[in-house]
């Protein structure tokens, strides 16, 4: 079990785990806004003129002031970042960074507030492939820079084992901001939450990780995303992540790879679609 470790392994995680920075209102008017931090992953997504982030739906769209997210910024490997912290300087990171164009939510998400719309605690970033880098890197798609994760929407593995073998034994992975710059980890076996999270008991990642990707097995240094950081609780550790297989995941996935860039609004808080899945 690994409660709380700086992940040293590099390799394709590394690279396709990110930071995000991006900006949310602080009133429902929209006019005044502030800097935030998640996690997300690149997916690979078998599309020819995007890239698609997968991250937490409260990393795109604020449901308190019913807004999407603004001047968002995706760093990979910010861990290798040559600044001190998170910043918006891509020339000190790696690899730069990439804007996306939108975000794409369940429509559940939208409707309701925290903690009554956490089974949709799951969302999408749609970076085009063209025009959307800035800083080092040697090609502008993201995905063709840095690979992908494949995302699992089949039910993962689940028992009551306690070892590390176990089926179930399951990597928690973000940019927690207590320690940023660093990309950090958890590992164990999972149990659920409630009936709508799994729950990895002694994590103890924090804010910042959110949106970050459970990859299970990891397997010579990658593997496949079977759910994201959603929420913790503030005295204890642990963290929750919504299940992927049983909602709507999926279908917003579809959206994201399909949706084409410019039928979304680019005004601030409107940069992204919810969806009303099957």
């Amino acid at each position: 079990m690994i409660t709380n470790s700086h992940w040293s392994d590099g390799g394709a995680i590394q690279q396709r785990v990110g930071r995000i920075y991006f900006e949310m209102p602080t009133n429902s008017r929209l006019k005044r806004w502030a800097g935030y931090v998640c996690s997300g992953t690149v997916a690979t997504d078998s599309t020819g003129d995007r890239s698609v982030i997968i991250t937490a739906a409260h990393c795109a769209y604020d449901d308190a002031n019913s807004a999407f997210a603004r001047n968002v910024l995706f760093i990979p490997n910010q861990d290798g970042t040559t600044g001190t912290g998170t910043d918006s300087n891509c020339s000190n990171d790696p690899l730069g960074c990439w804007t996306p164009s939108f975000s794409v939510v369940d429509t559940n998400w939208t409707t309701s507030t925290f903690p009554d719309n956490i089974p949709w605690d799951y969302a999408y970033y749609v970076v085009n492939d063209s025009g959307a880098h800035s800083g080092n890197a040697a090609l502008d798609s993201l995905e063709d820079e840095v690979g992908g994760l494949s995302i699992s929407f089949e039910a993962p593995s689940f028992d009551s084992g306690t070892t590390s073998n176990d089926a179930d034994y399951t990597h928690g992975i973000g940019y927690s901001y207590a320690d940023d710059p660093n990309l950090m980890y958890c590992a164990e076996n999972m149990t659920t939450e409630g009936d709508v999270n799994w729950w990895l008991p002694n994590c103890g990642l924090s804010g910042g990780s959110s949106g970050g990707p459970w990859i299970q097995p990891v397997t010579n240094g990658e593997g496949p995303i079977i759910s994201v950081n959603s929420w913790g609780y503030g005295d204890q550790p642990g963290m929750a992540g919504p299940f992927l297989d049983v909602t709507s995941a999926e279908c917003l996935f579809s959206n994201a790879k399909g949706t084409a860039f410019g039928s979304v609004s680019s005004a601030d808080g409107r940069e992204g679609i919810a969806i009303t899945c099957p």
